[in-house]
């Protein structure tokens, strides 16, 4: 004799195949996935933001520290200046200063020898001159910075350089309110930090 298995019904294993979300359910769904998108997207917006500020803070202070280096292995005065003459935050060039005029362009391009170029900062970062905030030695009309061979700060060899000392760039996310303080002392050390770690300084 065969044994018996029970038959599954049909109708269950319909039922089983037609089952799926009501539109309820998914208008719900939906909304809770809005809502939770409507939080996320300032949380990022902010993120990106301060990633800007970091990345021009510490491009520039790697830039800094760059044009120290190349003028101690060239011997000879490096500087280095916004690309557009007179903005930070449109980038920057660190060249050969050899006819002591802290200014590159393709007026002088034959004499002062270009090392590299950086891109502008990103759109959301701004240079803070209010308050005292960046010194005067980044804030001339036409700012730059020149490191002789020996590594400090030229402030001797150019007569141009005369008016020239160590200095803080200060830059801002004005979207998030944060800051960073690009600080480069007489020596021509270059370092980054935060607003509070820059109320000791007393340079120009």
């Amino acid at each position: 004799m065969l044994p018996h298995f029970p038959q599954k019904s049909s109708r269950h294993f319909c039922g089983q195949l037609n089952a799926g979300f009501t539109l309820i359910e998914l208008m719900v769904t939906l909304s809770l996935i809005a809502i939770l998108a409507s939080l996320a997207v300032p949380s990022y917006r902010a993120f990106m933001v301060n990633q800007q500020l970091t990345a021009a803070s510490g491009d520039f202070m790697v830039s800094l520290l760059q044009a120290r280096s190349e003028a101690i292995r060239l011997g000879k005065n490096v500087a280095i200046a916004p690309a557009d003459g007179a903005n930070w935050t449109s980038g920057w060039n660190i060249f050969q200063d050899n006819d002591c005029t802290g200014t590159y362009s393709s007026a002088n391009s034959a004499t002062n020898t270009l090392v590299v170029s950086s891109p502008a900062m990103g759109s959301s970062v701004s240079v803070a001159t209010g308050g005292g905030k960046t010194s005067a030695s980044f804030a001339l009309a036409t700012p730059y910075f020149a490191f002789a061979p020996s590594g400090f700060l030229s402030p001797y060899s150019c007569a141009y350089a005369t008016a020239l000392g160590n200095g803080k760039l200060w830059l801002s996310a004005v979207e998030t309110g944060r800051d960073r303080v690009v600080i480069v002392a007489r020596t021509g050390r270059a370092r980054v930090c935060a607003p509070s770690a820059a109320d000791d300084y007393t340079g120009t």
